[in-house]
């Protein structure tokens, strides 16, 4: 794909440099050897004895096989599926939430977050009363995620993030927008990214416990999408999940209050984006909706190999196993990766006149605010763009940078973000900085 000569900078290079995914292969870091090797010799268990395959991954490739259907994965494998991996996914949350009790019967497996949202969201809709469900989501918040209401025969709400607060939820925004929403929907849902996409941010036990008494007093089934969780990269701001804050709050809350929460394997330490497997969590959810889960064919459950990559995940640290090991190194080097990256993205960002960016805590993406001028966004509208996809056009024209517009995640009116992705090697995005502030720079100048 060659890039056109650009009026703003240099001729752009031949293939274009992505700098605005979170899928963390397509932008440059490479899979875990083990997690491959492993799945390769359940695929194909000739490899078993095979020096290619450390013995390792030999061990726990035939204890995978062992708990299949005669020892293939070419089968259905339902108890792999209904009893096995969900055991030790339960296992896997309550060390991550210091002890809170996790039940194996409260764990859905699914294909992926984005397939099984509509699916989550249609379980609280009726059809049979004039007005429609209403679900509240955050502004600036995963891509597709209004799309993925409407489809379940909802409404979207959508709700701003608190930018000038570090992307905060506000819950006086979340009041006002239940307040203007009451007059054409019935609000039943609320949604909350944490950390945030492509915000960055990680809540804090405040803003959560804020967060958990609103939907207790408006009666609002809490969804907690919380894929981006080894994402999370400050000691200063670690991670909680919201069933963890949730229990520590005590009664008559941490069993009264409704929350579903979503873990994906593309957004994990391993970032196996094509395998397509996660899971959710159910908390104090009612009969009436988990039923459907346990009955329902047309659930989008993960395939074999994706729940055999999630499995690994979810086993427990033991003493000397060198695929604990390569996971444990494998994570601390993504988040020490993501603290580098943020930092510079911070420094450089921050000495860029005209951008301005947020703390970053967390995920795998920055959103820097920039400056448009008005002739800009003049000419703009008279192309039928968004201002920020105006810019990102030119950007990628005249470089070959591709950064995500922010209208892509939705923004506050009159405000204008560009989506940075937080996860190629060093090297790249530091060319990708370098490239994005003279670029804007020039732009000021050209349209000012």
């Amino acid at each position: 794909m060659a890039t056109a000569q650009g009026t703003l900078g240099t001729p752009g290079p031949d293939l274009p440099q992505d700098c605005s995914s979170d899928d963390a292969h397509a932008v440059g870091r490479g899979p875990l050897a083990v997690l491959r090797q492993i799945v390769a010799a359940c695929t194909f268990p000739e490899l078993l004895g095979s020096p290619a395959v450390p013995e390792g991954a030999q061990r726990r490739a035939r204890r995978v096989l062992r708990e299949m259907d005669a020892g293939s994965i070419g089968g259905y494998n339902h108890d792999h599926r209904a009893l096995g991996v969900p055991t030790r996914v339960a296992r896997f949350l309550e060390r991550r939430d210091g002890g809170v009790p996790c039940h194996p019967r409260n764990i859905v497996l699914c294909s992926g977050t984005a397939s099984i949202f509509p699916f989550v969201v249609s379980l609280v809709v009726n059809e049979a009363v004039a007005q429609p469900t209403g679900v509240l989501v955050p502004v600036p918040g995963p891509p597709r995620r209004g799309a993925a209401v409407g489809l379940a025969g909802a409404v979207a709400v959508p709700y701003p993030l608190a930018e000038e607060r570090g992307w905060a939820v506000a819950t006086e925004a979340l009041r006002r927008a239940l307040r203007r929403a009451r007059a054409r929907c019935h609000p039943k849902v609320l949604c909350v990214v944490n950390p945030g996409d492509p915000t960055g941010h990680v809540l804090s036990r405040q803003n959560m416990e804020e967060i958990i008494r609103l939907a207790a007093e408006e009666n609002l089934l809490l969804l907690a999408d919380e894929v981006q969780q080894e994402r999370a990269f400050l000691p200063g701001r670690p991670f909680l999940s919201f069933k963890r804050v949730l229990w520590e709050m005590g009664a008559p809350l941490a069993s009264t209050v409704q929350l579903i929460s979503f873990y994906s394997l593309s957004k994990s330490v391993a970032g196996e984006s094509g395998f397509r497997a996660g899971f959710l969590e159910l908390v104090n959810v009612e009969e009436g909706v988990t039923l459907p889960f346990q009955l329902a064919q047309s659930i989008p459950r993960p395939c074999v190999l994706g729940r055999i990559l999630l499995d690994i995940l979810m086993d427990p640290p033991e003493e000397g196993d060198p695929v604990q090991q390569a996971l444990e190194e494998h994570r601390q080097a993504l988040r020490q990766d993501l603290a580098h990256n943020a930092q510079r993205v911070q420094e450089v960002l921050g000495r860029a006149p005209g951008i301005r960016l947020q703390p970053l805590h967390g995920g795998a993406r920055a959103f820097p605010r920039i400056q448009l001028p008005p002739r800009a966004l003049c000419q703009a509208r008279a192309q039928g763009l968004e201002p920020d996809v105006f810019f990102c056009q030119k950007l990628l024209e005249a470089t070959g940078l591709v950064v995500a517009p922010g209208s892509e995640f939705g923004q506050e009116g009159g405000t204008h973000h560009v989506g940075l992705s937080l996860l190629p090697p060093a090297e790249v995005l530091e060319r990708g900085l370098l490239t994005l502030t003279r670029f804007h720079a020039a732009f000021l100048r050209e349209f000012s």
